[in-house]
């Protein structure tokens, strides 16, 4: 157990919980793959498109706008 714990650096339960989620969501994909697969490609592709052209640059956006807004906010102060 030493051995595993040097090796991977946490308890193997640490990696277990991953490799179930993996398990899951390969079962969730092959069910719906098997029903629609058309719709879950189109739905995987555009999820993806969104995320990378709308949602990746308002990222930096955020990261500039809450501190600001956040700054200039009172704490405390009825």
């Amino acid at each position: 157990m030493a051995r595993f714990v040097r090796w991977y650096g946490s308890n193997p339960l640490h990696l277990l919980v991953p490799i179930c989620s993996f398990a899951l969501t390969a079962y969730a994909m092959v069910r719906l793959f098997a029903i629609r697969p058309l719709a879950v490609a189109v739905g995987f592709v555009g999820a993806a498109i969104v995320h990378d052209l709308v949602l990746l640059p308002l990222y930096p956006i955020a990261d500039l706008t809450v501190p600001a807004v956040l700054r200039h906010r009172t704490i405390g102060v009825p």
